[in-house]
């Protein structure tokens, strides 16, 4: 019964990921048209984020705000990919001018998971080789025409295709990671480490170019924090998701943003697609659903620990629950070891 819950769960807050991160591109569409730089954007969003969720959690979710230095380190990792791939994305949304389009080609990271999850361990099927070429035909149909926003930016299309292998690279590891912690513990940290890692590429870029940190007119800012919002809550579901439903499982349900940001493209930006793009996402939706026929993944999933536990703890933890380290727990294996037994005090 209590695995039926989990899995209840996980599957609410992965199909709740896809509602939010589906917005994310218009709400940044949005923002740029407002005059922000993808650096400032990038940095702000993140960092807002991260910090409204550190004034969430100290107010009412005090028990996740601990950590130890064994899921320190693996959030470090996972917020400094997550960070990169973000400033990937924004960059190649600002060349593409095309949410749809960018979003599309974002839904790559679909193929990235599953391509990981078997490198990870995983033989590569038939089957998973003949999604990742249907994928790529996909994106030739979906970049290979004229649209509304011109001709197709290339560099752009590269940006946006390596943002989706960083995306889906963060999701993995994440999931590796939370075998040292709960899901909230590490929504609030690897968001964190991501907003230090955008910051200090904006610092960087704005060192050598002058770029303001506000947009040019004050309606970017609510842009800003619609971003910044879905950002905040698309974090905590989608590492919910990966907790108790496993990094592939999650990331297949994901496919739903397509149709969330088609809808809101279509609704608030007044953009269209001509038939053969439409052909491209039928293609990308095909080599998804194909995941019925591929070889299942070994998807490990683990029994929440109630918090997260600093390391001065470590030792009272019972051996045999969710931090004994296993193969698929490479920071535990490699950073704790089996504590001392302490004699009986009539012994010493």
């Amino acid at each position: 019964m209590g695995q039926s819950k989990q899995q209840r769960a996980g599957m609410v807050a992965a199909l709740l990921t896809p509602l939010f991160m589906g917005m994310a591109p218009v709400f940044g569409k949005l923002a740029i048209r407002s005059g922000i730089d993808p650096y400032t954007l990038t940095a702000l969003r993140t960092c807002l984020a991260a910090l409204l969720l550190w004034v969430i959690y100290l107010l009412f979710f005090r028990q996740f705000v601990y950590i130890f230095m064994a899921g320190l380190i693996g959030t470090i990792a996972v917020g400094v990919v997550n960070g990169l791939g973000s400033l990937l994305y924004y960059n190649g949304l600002l060349l593409l001018d095309d949410a749809s389009l960018a979003q599309l080609l974002n839904m790559l990271y679909v193929i990235f998971v599953m391509l990981l999850t078997r490198i990870y361990g995983q033989r590569v099927s038939a089957m998973s080789i003949l999604r990742a070429v249907l994928a790529l035909i996909a994106v030739y149909l979906l970049t290979g025409v004229k649209g509304a926003s011109g001709n197709i930016h290339w560099t752009g299309v590269g940006l946006m295709i390596g943002g989706a292998f960083m995306y889906a690279l963060h999701v993995v590891l994440s999931q590796r990671v939370m075998f040292e912690m709960p899901a909230p513990t590490m929504t609030l940290y690897a968001l964190t480490w991501m907003g230090v890692t955008v910051l200090l590429a904006r610092l960087a870029y704005g060192g050598v170019f002058a770029l303001p940190w506000q947009p040019a007119v004050p309606q970017g800012w609510w842009f800003i924090l619609g971003l910044t919002t879905v950002t905040a809550l698309s974090r905590v579901t989608l590492f919910a998701g990966v907790r108790n439903l496993g990094s592939l499982q999650t990331i297949l349900l994901n496919v739903a943003e397509i149709g969330v940001t088609l809808l809101a493209a279509f609704t608030w930006l007044g953009e269209r697609m001509v038939l053969q793009q439409w052909l491209g996402v039928a293609v990308l939706l095909v080599s998804v659903l194909l995941s019925r026929w591929d070889v299942k993944a070994e998807d490990a999933v683990y029994r929440p620990l109630p918090q997260a536990m600093p390391a001065s703890s470590l030792g009272r933890l019972p051996l045999d629950g969710p931090l004994t380290p296993t193969a698929f727990s490479t920071i535990s294996r490699v950073y704790r070891r089996r504590p001392r037994s302490t004699p009986p005090p009539g012994e010493r």
